[in-house]
């Protein structure tokens, strides 16, 4: 029987992943007063904001866990079996895929709900920045070529479904998975050439440019001028870059806290 080289307990997701769950308790009170008592579908908006927080919150600590246990199992600190190695995996990338979700589909809700024109490009550049913000550290846990088609996959397997089963809205063809793809392919091929984070620069600028893709069948009707490279889609280059860096930087700064326990647990 395997026994891994050293002992540690996976606890620091689970401490976010609670303060998720007093967040979302705190949203689902503050939205039944205000239905109970205000009957004022504008003043739940903040409780709906709220619960979007906290479950942003909830799967970041899912996330956080999730990828201690599977970096330490990739770098033999904890020996397991390839079924749990495959499972820790896929779970890895579902977490991933929530967090997109559930930041997107709040954006894109207010994309629908606000109607100027400046309104709607904030969201839009906040749309370009988390798709990065989620896709680089994915390839940070998990670098081999693919990783990150696999979480556009389920997010646009997702989407697909509500949109064309549960909503009844007509089928389309699936153009998200195009600039994660190439996203995708050009960090693998600069990889090896320049260092990571040089790479994932000229990568994101790559899927900035294909914003139109990423969020469709969205784009067609609440960001209509992405399709084309005005001055204002410029703001999306410029969005998907530093969502790039920034999801770097907080995979940077996991790792360092990650280290630091496994160092006090040796």
């Amino acid at each position: 029987m395997s026994v891994s080289p050293i002992r540690f307990v996976n606890i620091a997701g689970l401490k976010l992943a609670g303060v998720g769950c007093l967040i979302e308790i705190i949203a689902g009170i503050w939205n039944w007063v205000v239905d109970a008592f205000f009957l004022k579908e504008a003043w739940s908006a903040p409780a709906h904001a709220l619960l979007t927080v906290g479950m942003l919150t909830v799967n970041l600590g899912m996330v956080i866990g999730l990828v201690i246990e599977y970096g330490m199992i990739r770098h033999g600190l904890v020996v397991v079996s390839a079924a749990r190695r495959s499972a820790v995996a896929l779970f890895v990338l579902l977490s991933f895929s929530v967090i997109w979700l559930a930041a997107s589909s709040y954006f894109i809700y207010l994309g629908s709900i606000l109607h100027s024109f400046y309104a709607n490009w904030l969201v839009a550049v906040l749309l370009a920045f988390f798709a990065m913000f989620v896709l680089v550290p994915v390839k940070r846990v998990m670098p081999r070529l693919g990783s990150s088609v696999a979480l556009g996959f389920v997010f646009n397997s997702v989407t697909y479904f509500f949109l064309t089963v549960y909503a009844g809205s007509a089928l389309y063809v699936p153009w998200g998975l195009l600039p994660v793809a190439l996203f995708d392919l050009v960090l693998y091929v600069l990889t090896p050439i320049i260092p990571f984070r040089r790479a994932i620069i000229l990568s994101s600028l790559i899927a900035g440019m294909f914003f139109w893709a990423t969020y469709f069948p969205f784009t067609s009707y609440l960001f209509p001028w992405s399709f084309a490279f005005q001055l204002p889609a410029f703001g999306l280059v410029l969005g998907s870059v530093a969502g790039a860096l920034m999801g770097d930087r907080v995979y940077a700064s996991i790792s360092s806290v990650v280290l630091g326990d496994v160092g006090a647990s040796v």
